[in-house]
Parts: C-alpha cells; structure tokens; sequence
C-alpha cells in the first residue's frame, strides 16, 4: 500500500474511540455489569406488591452510603401519615395550635361521654406540609408521624383524615418518629397575678390534664371607707409535673391573669 493512499492514512490515524463497534459495545458492558450487581443486590423493589414502609420488605434492600433516599429503608425519621393514639389524647389542642399551615382541626369523637365530649386532631393532608410542629408538640406522645408516604386520591374529601381514620394508622403498626415526652429545663411555666384573679374557677374547669387546683386564699378586711373587691377567695396552683404548657387556662382567663413566665 502506497503512502499516497489517503484512506490508508486515516485508517492509521484512527483511534479506539472513534471505533464504531465501541458505542454499541459499552453501555451493553455496563447493562451487563449492573445486572451481574442486581443478582447480589437488587436495587428495587415489586411496588406496589412491595412497599419499604412494610417491615417484611425494609431489610430486603441494602443500605450504603452515597445511596439516594428511597433506596433501602424508610428512614425511621421519615415524615408521612400521622398516626394517633385516641385512648392517651386529652384534647390540649397544642397540635392544632402549634400548625403553621392550619390544617388540623380539633372534632369531637364519636361514642363519648355527651356532657364532656372529646375533641381529637382532624387533619386535612391537602394543605399539610409535613413539618413535623404537630407531633413535636404533642404532650402526650399521642400524635406523631410515620413512614407511609400514600396519599393519593381522585377525591380532595379524602384527604381529610378523621380521629378514626388517624387511630387505624396507628393500629398498622408502622415505624413512627420518635417520641419527644420531656419539657426543657429551661421552658416557661404558668404564673398567677393574684390581684387580678377573681377565683372563678375557668381555668382548674377547662384544663385538660387536671393540674390546677383551686386553694382557699385568706379573706383580707376591707380598710375604713372601702369595701372589697367582688371575688371568690380562691386561687388557681399549677401543678408543673402534670401541666403539658397548653396555654388552655391562660385562653380561658377571664381577667389575664395567669401568664406564661419563669420563677426566680
């Protein structure tokens, strides 16, 4: 072959890149090599047969490190469906107030006591935005969040999940958030004026946990000329290791008296 051929020349020239049969040739490779991997580790699961909230399936896919989310388990942490415990709610209503998007609505249960209804949480999942606030603020550990992440529906009313619906959750069983029960050192308490008191009892009448208590207070004599204030010679005491830091007495207070704060 002569060196003025000039094909001859570029067929010299050419490199394995520019080999046509390599770009069929690589990603069959790596189809290869990614199937060989699966037959160790698979990389997925059967859904909707197969779901990683699911305790049968969680420990079927590897967790390593660099993986994307959704790949192995459901974080524990993982923020989805509410659960409720309705037997340990007391209707404090810190869930509902404690919401920045005011998806949770406090309804009454059916199959209580008429005269002392019950009220539990109610959430509407099409404005919720899965912050957590609720579950964080629950007292009793009753409201707290799981790993189901299904929540689709044709319908925007079955969205809204009852007490009940929220109670069946927490019957599955389901991994949940972990429980935040102890109030910080460091948190606010309820404080009385007891110049502005008045005795009526709204507050030890409306609290949910039964932590006030209404102490007779000595009655003073009026001074000459004077006549004492209209009043029940009674003061509301706040029992700390029962109180759950509501604010239910302090919405109720008639007179403003009772004010979050801290002792000296």
């Amino acid at each position: 072959m002569s060196d003025d051929d000039p094909g001859a020349a570029a067929s010299a020239e050419a490199t394995p890149d520019e080999n046509p049969i390599l770009y069929v040739a690589r990603p069959m490779t790596t189809a290869a090599r990614q199937f060989v991997k699966s037959l160790v580790r698979p990389s997925t699961i059967v859904y909707p047969y197969e779901r990683l909230e699911d305790p049968r399936f969680r420990d079927r896919v590897a967790v390593q490190a660099g993986k994307p989310i959704g790949v192995g388990h459901v974080w524990d942490n993982y923020r989805g469906v509410h659960a409720l415990n309705i037997a340990t709610c007391i209707s404090c209503n810190l869930c509902a107030f404690s919401c920045p998007d005011l998806c949770i609505e406090m309804v009454t249960v059916p199959g209580t006591d008429p005269k002392h209804p019950k009220k539990c949480p109610e959430i509407d999942y099409g404005k919720c935005s899965y912050c957590g606030f609720c579950s964080d603020a629950c007292p009793e550990g009753c409201l707290t969040m799981t790993t189901r992440y299904e929540l689709s529906t044709p319908k925007r009313k079955e969205m809204v999940y009852s007490p009940e619906r929220l109670y069946d959750v927490f019957r599955s069983k389901l991994p949940m958030n972990p429980i935040r029960l102890e109030l910080p050192e460091n948190e606010d308490r309820i404080l009385l004026d007891p110049p502005l008191c008045i005795g009526c009892n709204a507050c030890a009448r409306d609290c949910p946990t039964e932590c006030i208590t209404m102490l007779d207070v000595p009655k003073p004599e009026a001074k000459p000329g004077t006549k004492l204030p209209k009043r029940i010679w009674k003061e509301p005491v706040v029992n700390d290791s029962d109180c759950v830091r509501c604010g239910t007495c302090i919405s109720v207070c008639p007179k403003e008296c009772l004010f979050w704060g801290s002792r000296p």
